[in-house]
């Protein structure tokens, strides 16, 4: 059964490019492993930390929206619990029996609405 989860990850900012790509693709494959599947993907910057985590002041945040198995997402917490180049992670479940294409076309309906009210607000 694949469930639809949004994923929020904040890496150590001090990381270079090649760490944090590692570090994201070490994820993203358990993310996939077996029908997993992400629907959006996005690198949301660094950005400054309302309060300090591990004495570091600065984080670079990451956002998945992706369908998988639950069973998966153990084996990830765990892994993001011990791993020093994450600040903090957050986990949620959006819905169950996801479809991907479905969820594209909704993503895509939402973008369009968006971008719609950002032209009128233009004029």
């Amino acid at each position: 059964m694949r469930r639809e989860y949004e994923f929020i990850v904040i890496l150590s900012a001090s990381l270079s490019e090649e760490e944090t790509k590692k570090v994201q693709d070490k994820y993203e494959a358990i993310f996939l492993a077996g029908d997993g599947e992400i629907v959006v993907k996005n690198d949301w910057g660094v950005k400054k930390l309302a309060f300090p985590i591990n004495k570091q002041f600065r984080g670079r945040y990451f956002f998945y929206d992706f369908l998988g198995d639950p069973d998966k997402l153990d084996e990830v917490q765990r892994l993001m619990r011990i791993d020093e180049n994450v600040l903090r992670y957050l986990l949620v479940r959006i819905g169950e029996n996801a479809n991907l294409d479905e969820r594209k076309a909704e993503l895509a309906k939402q973008e369009a609405a968006a971008a719609a009210q950002r032209q009128a607000e233009l004029i």
